[in-house]
């Protein structure tokens, strides 16, 4: 052509580019860029698949697509613990469920099972503050639930008051300690935390202790417990209302109204209290 006829010809700066078509995908190159990059993203992967996957948002599960509730032989036993104990917190079940000291996996799978067990209905739980934890999600503290309990002939933790959780825990230690004490020693415990009200007394918990290689006539020791987290308070008479109380078992010792309501006559008051002033305090005011 001419020289005007190449002028009047666009230049390469001037011609518009024509688009690129993308390099097609293939299985075997989307498997060797998996591999190489760092793409682990489900839309990506996607892509890489040469957009053969398709992605769905999360849905909800209806009640009948959730997996049915079974009560495996690790659920019944904790109902069975609960039962026995009254309530506990996961450390607890997770200590008595296992036989030693929790670590971190004993202490998840005793929360998990406690939380499936209550949203089935058959635990009851409160929260609970748990002054030594500095991390975490609140604390609660489970017991059996009104049908439950009437199965498994224990007492209902249902209309419970939080404000004697405190309480209740001390208890729950206390059988937790004492019948490892008798299983250390090859004793035979006896425990009563129901239907223990009487015209005289109100213990906390009757309990007794068998030593078989000791003589049947003698070789069973009976207890009342009673767990003290108050101060010397509501005095009448210049006397607290402690001192009255551990004046109502003076007074049903070896009587027969004590034979009559609890089938002996003698017996020990086991009385827990927090500090080592308050039990001290306890002896010098029992001395007077």
């Amino acid at each position: 052509p001419s020289t005007a006829q190449r002028a009047a010809q666009p230049t390469s700066s001037t011609h518009p580019r024509r688009p690129t078509l993308p390099v097609p995908v293939t299985l075997k190159s989307s498997r060797n860029a998996l591999w190489t990059t760092a793409l682990a993203i489900p839309h990506r992967y996607a892509l890489l698949k040469g957009m053969s996957a398709t992605l769905h948002p999360p849905t909800k599960s209806t009640p009948a697509e959730r997996r049915a509730f079974r009560l495996t032989a690790a659920k019944r036993r904790t109902l069975e613990l609960l039962a026995e104990y009254f309530c506990v917190r996961a450390y607890d079940a997770a200590q008595l469920l296992r036989n030693h000291e929790p670590d971190g996996n004993d202490l998840r799978t005793a929360r998990r099972t406690l939380h499936l067990l209550w949203k089935e209905g058959l635990l009851n739980r409160l929260p609970y503050v748990e002054l030594d934890r500095e991390h975490g999600s609140i604390a609660y503290v489970y017991g059996l639930s009104d049908k439950t309990a009437r199965q498994y002939d224990g007492k209902t933790f249902d209309g419970h008051s939080a404000r004697t959780l405190d309480h209740e825990l001390e208890i729950s230690y206390f059988h937790i300690a004492i019948k490892q004490l008798c299983a250390n020693h090859g004793w035979q415990l006896y425990w009563q935390q129901l239907d223990l009200k009487t015209a005289t007394i109100h213990p906390d918990a009757y309990f007794a202790i068998t030593d078989p290689q000791q003589p049947e006539e003698r070789n069973t020791n009976h207890f009342f417990l009673e767990i003290e987290r108050s101060k010397f308070s509501k005095y009448q008479d210049g006397e607290s209302s402690i001192i009255r109380k551990l004046g109502k078992y003076y007074d049903l010792f070896d009587t027969r109204s004590c034979d009559k309501d609890w089938g002996f006559k003698q017996f020990r008051v086991i009385v827990v209290q927090r500090t080592d002033e308050r039990r001290r305090n306890l002896c010098y005011a029992l001395q007077e």
